[in-house]
């Protein structure tokens, strides 16, 4: 698991072309919350110079499996790294709550700790209730349709990145994941990013899903395949041209 990790980091810097400090997280408050009586931390990266007077977006970012654990760093390091090109331009908050090893955003357990971790922040942070995002890596953007699925209308936008999609539908299994989903997610908007030489989640992943969203009626669904890359493309799909315009322009502001 350290060596995923290492390599994680490693393609990340590679992807973002930073060499410098991955300890070096101004900006990454840390937070903790309770629930069902167990204690979780997690991260809220606060741009810099935010007017506290003025309701920001909120977007809940699920990592990848390689930062799973619990030392609240390391998916802080691996999101500070990928934001790099475009974090002067990140004018929204962003909760980064830590999987824990061996498990997955889609149990109750970790779903249910993100969504806490997210309305804390919301809170504490004058979040706008109307502009609540869901961004996702691998691991992460398989849990985006669980959570997105489980918690309807909560979310402005969805950014599911290089993920696979959960075969489920109200906890329950099923022989149409792609149909369903769709369905759950209604008319969301949502922007697929996968790339064509994924050797860890295949690339048919995503277009079985953003074939279904255009079937069940959704127009907001964009989709971008990278035709030359692999898996680790979330530090290029975030600074996607174009994308960071598009989320700003999901959700109402609210007064």
């Amino acid at each position: 698991m350290r060596k995923l990790r290492y390599l994680l980091i490693l393609g990340l810097t590679i992807l973002t072309g930073c060499s410098g400090n991955t300890r070096n997280l101004d900006g990454y408050e840390v937070r903790s919350v309770t629930v069902n009586g167990k204690s979780f931390e997690y991260r809220v990266f606060v741009p810099k110079n935010r007017d506290a007077s003025k309701k920001l977006p909120v977007m809940l970012y699920l990592h990848g499996s390689g930062t799973r654990g619990d030392d609240n760093q390391a998916q802080a390091d691996a999101f500070n790294l990928a934001i790099q090109p475009v974090k002067d331009k990140i004018n929204f908050i962003v909760v980064l709550p830590q999987c824990r090893e061996d498990m997955a955003w889609i149990s109750d357990e970790m779903s249910n700790y993100a969504i806490a971790a997210l309305d804390d922040s919301v809170k504490e942070f004058n979040g706008d209730l109307e502009r609540i995002y869901l961004a996702g890596f691998s691991l992460g953007a398989h849990g985006v349709w669980k959570v997105a699925g489980s918690n309807p209308a909560k979310f402005a936008a969805l950014m599911p990145v290089a993920g696979r999609v959960i075969p489920y539908e109200n906890g329950t299994p099923s022989d149409l994941p792609y149909a369903n989903v769709a369905k759950t997610i209604g008319a969301t908007p949502v922007w697929i990013f996968h790339g064509a030489k994924d050797d860890a989640v295949p690339v048919d992943f995503a277009r079985k899903i953003v074939k279904a969203l255009e079937e069940s009626g959704n127009n907001n669904a964009r989709y971008t395949e990278y035709t030359d890359e692999g898996h680790l493309i979330f530090a290029k799909a975030f600074a996607e041209p174009g994308f960071l315009e598009w989320l700003a322009a999901q959700g109402s502001v609210s007064k």
